[in-house]
């Protein structure tokens, strides 16, 4: 594990494992790849010189149930596939998984990448993501290691989605709790559900009333296998 630098005095790892399906094309012929994922994402507070120690604790409560509602309602048995795959259509027509749609190969580097990305727009003023591990049982469990301090990831815009995307910008840059873009043309209801933004109603109540919020439960975001 690559650690903080030595300014960060404290800092936590938050594990998650969940089992995953790879699917891109090599040569003209889609391949499936089964596989289970490990993540661990070091982080700490965001501490702006202002905030009390109890106000820390609050915002770092926060933004760790951002993060494992997210992970929790969406990471499992999820299907992470090339954009350009021609089974794409198909499975989000098919298939109750979650889809993740990655702007290429969905191999260990970008996918990294992409995930450091989403993790750090959910959990923005709230946590600081270090670095994120990730280790895949179909890659031999060789572990990758991403960090990106200055937030200038080697990611595309919304251009790599191929239509008329109703967002301005691609998935891993929004603090939703979605992980695949939409056409202006697809169901309302389902795009206006994740433009609600459900990870932000997460310590609403604690933030605005000064009062402990109930906990939020979002089973609807959960798949089974």
């Amino acid at each position: 594990m690559d650690f903080p630098t030595p300014e960060h005095n404290s800092f936590i790892i938050i594990p998650h494992t969940f089992a995953a399906t790879r699917i891109y094309e090599e040569e003209g012929v889609s391949q499936v790849s089964p596989t289970t994922i490990t993540l661990n994402i070091s982080c700490s507070p965001i501490d702006d010189g202002v905030l009390t120690a109890e106000e820390m604790g609050t915002k770092a409560i926060i933004g760790f149930q951002r993060l494992k509602v997210w992970m929790d309602g969406i990471l499992n048995y999820i299907i992470l596939i090339d954009a350009n795959s021609e089974l794409l259509s198909v499975l989000q027509e098919k298939v109750g998984n979650h889809i993740m749609v990655i702007p290429g190969k969905p191999d260990d580097a970008l996918l990294a990448a992409l995930l450091h990305s989403k993790v750090t727009a959910i959990t923005e003023d709230f946590l600081e993501i270090f670095t994120i591990s990730l280790k895949a049982t179909d890659t031999n469990d060789i572990e990758r290691m991403y960090r990106c301090p200055d937030k200038h990831y080697p990611l595309p815009g919304i251009e790599y989605f191929d239509g008329d995307a109703a967002h301005e910008i691609p998935w891993w840059y929004r603090s939703t709790i979605d992980v695949r873009d939409f056409d202006k043309t697809d169901d309302v209801e389902e795009i206006a559900w994740y433009n609600s933004d459900p990870l932000a109603e997460i310590g609403k109540e604690y933030l605005t009333n000064d009062t402990e919020a109930d906990i939020i439960v979002f089973d609807a975001w959960k798949k089974d296998k």
